[in-house]
């Protein structure tokens, strides 16, 4: 598909948000808290197919379209110019209507590279709306000409100047259309200091080359790391793509080569929720005891997260300590599928199964009190375990709403014991929180595709972790998470990690 189709969708989407984003603005209220679901991003894959193929099926009526207007487009510079202006200023009057940008693309689309090189200088002077339309455009339209020139055309002309990865965006695009160009500006980049090398913002070219010819990129990525340049989180979405099993295969055995554990967790995320027995089976094949554990545990989250049933069975099947296993199942267990927890814990033999509820019960509090509050009646607690479980409740619905906090005390026999224990641990919650919000202003500085993964054990213990400036909002939670999940392993965290802040926007509030 030409980039003209894609470069239409990007700007007619941009013009629209930008429409109503300024008709909307002053209805915001500043301060006010976004809720997000961080789950709704594994559905990108799938999105992102759909829109493609729907653009597939209409690229026809798209083509007769561009071609009918076409037909009028003016022969002289001279009157390609005064079209050109024209068109941006009916774009920028109602960037909703279609028609001036396609009629645009058409007219650019029938220029020849030296004709579009001559044009851009001669727009440096309208207004940013109206350049970083045209420019957007004419992009597109030089990496599909002269995709040799594109890149040099946007560096000079740059649109989105706020954007840092906008160069590496644009060498992603011209590396779909020539590998060789992609990997001629990989290679540039071994002239420079190691210190000065960061592939993890090179990701998105990186992953069109992998597809391109996987083997040559395996061989470039060995000479950076020759050189002591990290390849951590370089391959972030290596296997988003893939469809098969077989696929995965290759490229799992490929990746080894490499010999770093960041890239082939990269890729296994993708394969556990397409064939995890394969996954599984290709993983026990590793001699090496860590790499193999380190690997499997990766998995493990992962596969949870998808398909938290079957991976709970599959894992309690093959388990040496069933005990240890079933507490890291119900760790692992996503809290949005409480009730599936509940019932699948119910359903085993030979354990505790009220123990495990009300550990799960008791993780599931710090943010969702209202899911705990409806399974009280699912637990047994005997006398000492009441206080400090309500407390914790408590604080969940306090950390919402203070009418919803008092509400619940209300219900309860024993309220002033429960504001006592409440006001005991206060300080050492706060000094909890400080710490976290320390991290959390550091991170916040950055900009751009981010996320802050935060787990929250009993007795003030935490992990937390996040990444900045990845390619997209589903890359950037998934590897924060991948990595919090880590430390908390490491640091014995009771609680899972999950996404505390999506961009710069907070999941959820911190509670001492």
């Amino acid at each position: 598909m030409k980039a003209s189709y894609w470069i239409i969708l990007i700007i007619v989407t941009s013009a629209l948000a930008f429409a109503v984003g300024r008709n909307t603005a002053q209805q915001a209220t500043p301060n006010s808290d976004r809720v997000i679901d961080s789950k709704s991003t594994s559905n990108d894959k799938e999105s992102s197919l759909e829109a493609k193929n729907t653009l597939s099926v209409n690229h026809n009526a798209a083509d007769k379209l561009l071609s009918n207007l076409s037909e009028s487009s003016p022969s002289s510079m001279e009157d390609i110019v005064a079209e050109v202006g024209e068109l941006l200023a009916a774009i920028e009057k109602n960037p909703r209507q279609a028609k001036p940008i396609l009629k645009l693309v058409a007219l650019l689309e029938a220029l020849s590279t030296e004709e579009l090189l001559a044009l851009a200088p001669l727009f440096e002077n309208s207004d940013e709306f109206q350049r970083n339309q045209l420019y957007q455009i004419m992009t597109a339209q030089l990496i599909e000409k002269a995709p040799e020139q594109a890149l040099a055309f946007a560096q000079r002309y740059n649109p989105m100047p706020d954007f840092p990865n906008y160069s590496v965006f644009i060498k992603a695009q011209i590396a779909e259309k020539r590998p060789d160009l992609g990997f001629e500006y990989l290679n540039q980049m071994l002239e420079f200091a190691h210190e000065d090398i960061d592939l993890s913002a090179n990701s998105t070219l990186l992953n069109v080359l992998a597809k391109a010819d996987l083997p040559q990129l395996i061989d470039t990525l060995e000479m950076f790391k020759d050189m002591g340049v990290s390849l951590k989180n370089s391959l972030t979405s290596i296997g988003f793509e893939l469809e098969t099993s077989e696929e995965h295969l290759n490229l799992f055995n490929e990746l080894r080569r490499l010999d770093d554990m960041s890239i082939l967790k990269s890729a296994i995320i993708d394969w556990v929720k397409i064939d995890p027995t394969a996954l599984f089976e290709r993983l026990n094949q590793i001699e090496d005891i860590a790499e193999r554990e380190n690997l499997e545990q990766t998995a493990f989250y992962f596969w949870m997260s998808d398909s938290p049933e079957d991976a709970a069975n599959h894992f309690l099947a093959n388990a040496s300590n069933e005990v240890k296993t079933l507490k890291d199942i119900m760790r692992a267990w996503p809290n949005k599928r409480a009730d599936d927890a509940l019932a699948w814990i119910s359903e085993q033999s030979n354990i505790d199964t009220n123990r495990f509820k009300i550990d799960f019960l008791k993780k599931l509090s710090y943010s969702e009190p209202e899911v705990v509050q409806s399974h009280l009646a699912d637990i047994n607690l005997n006398d000492d375990e009441k206080i400090d479980f309500y407390r914790n409740l408590y604080n969940s619905f306090k950390s919402k709403s203070s009418k919803e906090a008092e509400q619940f005390l209300n219900t309860l026999s024993f309220k002033d014991e429960i504001l006592d224990v409440a006001a005991e641990n206060e300080n050492s919650g706060n000094n909890r929180i400080a710490k976290i919000n320390q991290a959390f202003n550091k991170y916040f500085d950055f900009k751009y595709k981010k996320a802050f993964a935060l787990a929250l054990g009993d007795n003030g213990a935490y992990a937390y972790f996040y990444v900045v400036n990845k390619p997209s909002q589903h890359e950037a939670n998934q590897l924060a998470l991948s990595q919090c999940e880590q430390y908390r392993y490491k640091h014995n965290v009771s609680n899972k990690c999950e996404i505390y802040a999506e961009g710069d926007v907070r999941m959820f509030n911190l509670v001492p």
